[in-house]
């Protein structure tokens, strides 16, 4: 009897393995979504390169999209309309803490090395703006409510200065996109505005701001047409995939980024030069919820 239980328990064991291998749901065509930073087929024609290599390593097609928002970002990925997305960390932090299945695959390095970027809060150059307490009863522009550089991580730094946008600005706007905030900074639509300065290259070669030199440990621009108050160190921009893919899946995308040859990465420069992916983890975004938990705290 005892050999016949462990028979049967061996047999169990294979067909339960055998069942969760084919419980992965490995779509026909792997399909990408990227964050809404500016127009919409640049995006898609910068980042088919990056697509089409990790399509070819895992042996599927590809196609690309940018959503129309962030939370729209998540919403397609819970509901499997979506299997791979570009989002901010706190992104990332909310789908998961929702329940959402969800698990991250890489970071984005840049040229310097860096696997973080800054939630910077900018005035113009001209502004009479000259410190972070001379904000109050000022205009001010977000991003979105839920973007990590352009909403959570500002806020959060906003908050630790004793700056509370509530109540302390006279009017909040959410610009929706990066560029639509830095925008509204200059041509005076608000008095200050929080944008993530991985787009500063980008906007330099775009000629919508220019500097000579960009000193990020001073959070200084040199010779530009705006000027940094402050800034959060956040999390940098991780690429994550539908949990449902399953572990082989999900493993095999991760060193498809890891292996992307850096002549079809430089074709991606929407958060300025990329050098590379490295693998990423769910804990080196436990700080990140921190810091969400106690903005949250903070604005109680």
């Amino acid at each position: 009897m005892p050999r016949l239980m462990s028979a049967l328990f061996a047999l169990f064991l294979v067909i339960a393995l055998h069942s969760s291998a084919f419980a992965a749901d490995t779509p026909k065509v792997l399909r990408f979504g990227l964050l809404p930073a500016e127009d919409a087929s640049n995006m898609v024609k910068d980042f088919s390169g990056i697509a089409d290599h990790v399509g070819k390593a895992v042996g599927l097609p590809t196609s690309v999209q940018v959503s129309q928002s962030y939370n729209a970002l998540i919403e397609a990925l819970r509901a499997g309309h979506l299997d791979v997305v570009y989002v901010g960390g706190g992104q990332y932090v909310a789908a998961r803490e929702q329940g959402i299945d969800v698990v991250p695959l890489v970071l984005a390095v840049d040229d310097t090395g860096r696997t973080y970027y800054k939630a910077a809060i900018i005035v113009a150059a001209d502004s009479d703006i000259k410190t972070l307490k001379d904000l109050k009863d000022k205009t001010f522009a977000f991003v979105t409510p839920t973007s990590t550089s352009g909403g959570v991580g500002p806020r959060f730094f906003l908050l630790k200065q004793g700056i509370d946008p509530e109540r302390d600005f006279k009017r909040v706007i959410y610009a929706g996109k990066h560029d639509s905030a830095l925008l509204a900074v200059l041509n005076k639509k608000v008095d200050a505005g929080a944008v993530g300065d991985v787009y500063f290259p980008r906007w330099k070669e775009r000629k919508l701001i220019n500097y000579s030199e960009y000193i990020e440990n001073e959070n200084l621009l040199k010779d530009s047409n705006i000027r940094i108050l402050g800034a959060q160190k956040v999390p940098g921009t991780p690429m994550i995939a539908r949990g449902a893919l399953g572990p082989e899946m999900i493993e095999k995308i991760r060193k498809a980024f890891e292996s992307t040859p850096k002549d079809v990465l430089s074709h991606y420069r929407i958060w300025g030069p990329l050098v590379g992916f490295r693998a990423t983890s769910p804990q080196e975004f436990d700080e990140l919820a921190e810091m969400e938990h106690l903005a949250k705290t903070l604005k109680k």
